[in-house]
């Protein structure tokens, strides 16, 4: 699938691409615009996304193109989004995840959270739970919804939870294991709890290493990484984003990956699966993430004060809080 011209426009679709105004997002929604009946782009800069939506929409065939300002460093952000995505649209077949970015120092958001973790997992987080019941809606068994996280699959990397906002430990390289690692456990615990035995997922997951590219994601890096990534990465190893949006297209398009869920994918050289580490299959870690998350995610929302990790988690948060038994039942339905 290395030409998504050559794919047949689908009938009624839609897709949302975060990220959608710039780099690897932005190729991954011109090329959507192509054959979805629908798509929106969400980004944070509302110029950078008013001339996205005109460029992508002068070049789309048959798409009515949308963009959705959002600030996807706060979590209330993503849940806004959420609603106001869900409320318009409430069938989406493909969901991709492609804005964060890679922070050199250490600074939290408005809501007292580490901003890389913050922008590049936990904002995925809740916006993906608030969105799987229009997803649901739009997947069905032999032809599921999908959903994409452009992410650095296969990082070995620990989930600091007694400090994940890192007040003792920071370092870049600490925070990009995290969120990154974070997003692994995600996509294989989301993945688990969409499965139903002896059938195929209405809604499947997975997550795509980019390889090197050139995007501005090295704005804010330390000056150190910079001058590696712009000096020594892109003039010899780097891509232009339409090459990790080939291989985007293929995970969400292609009938071979048709109920493939909970994979790790990567572009660094040929394009090829990832081997899930045992840490990342573990359903214990799968589940500890899923309530640490929704622990986090709850007081950025005004729900409950916020819970340490060493306190018991409670009743999971009726918006997003949705066990295997209940994503099942979903699906089905």
């Amino acid at each position: 699938m290395s030409n998504i011209s050559s794919i047949s426009p689908v009938q009624g679709k839609i897709a949302v691409v975060t990220g959608g105004t710039d780099g690897i997002g932005k190729e991954i929604a011109r090329g959507l615009a192509q054959i979805m009946a629908e798509l929106v782009i969400v980004g944070r800069d509302a110029g950078k996304g008013a001339r996205a939506q005109r460029e992508i929409g002068a070049s789309a065939k048959n798409c009515d193109v949308h963009f959705v300002q959002a600030d996807l460093s706060l979590v209330r952000e993503a849940h806004r989004l959420g609603d106001a995505v869900a409320k318009r649209w409430p069938t989406i077949h493909y969901l991709v995840h492609s804005a964060g970015f890679v922070r050199g120092r250490r600074v939290l958001t408005a809501e007292g959270l580490e901003s890389n973790f913050a922008t590049n997992y936990l904002s995925r987080f809740a916006l993906t739970t608030r969105l799987l019941p229009a997803l649901q809606a739009a997947g069905r068994s032999g032809e599921a919804a999908r959903i994409l996280l452009v992410s650095h699959p296969g990082f070995s990397g620990t989930i600091h939870y007694d400090d994940v906002n890192l007040t003792t430990n920071y370092t870049t390289i600490t925070a990009f294991k995290q969120f990154h690692y974070a997003n692994d456990v995600f996509t294989v615990e989301l993945a688990r709890r969409l499965s139903i035995p002896g059938e195929r997922p209405a809604v499947t997951i997975s997550c795509l290493h980019p390889g090197p590219t050139k995007t501005n994601i090295d704005k804010e890096m330390p000056l150190w990484m910079q001058l590696m990534v712009r000096w020594v990465v892109h003039p010899l190893f780097s891509r232009t984003p339409d090459v990790p949006a080939t291989a985007a297209f293929k995970l969400l398009l292609a009938n071979e990956f048709e109920g493939e869920s909970g994979a790790l994918f990567s572009l660094v050289g040929k394009f090829r699966r990832v081997p899930v580490p045992p840490t990342v299959q573990d359903p214990e870690q799968g589940k500890r993430l899923w309530a640490f998350s929704e622990a986090q995610v709850r007081p950025a929302l005004g729900r409950t004060p916020p819970v340490s990790p060493t306190e018991p988690m409670g009743e999971p948060m009726r918006m997003i809080g949705l066990d295997n038994a209940q994503l099942r039942a979903s699906s089905r339905s």
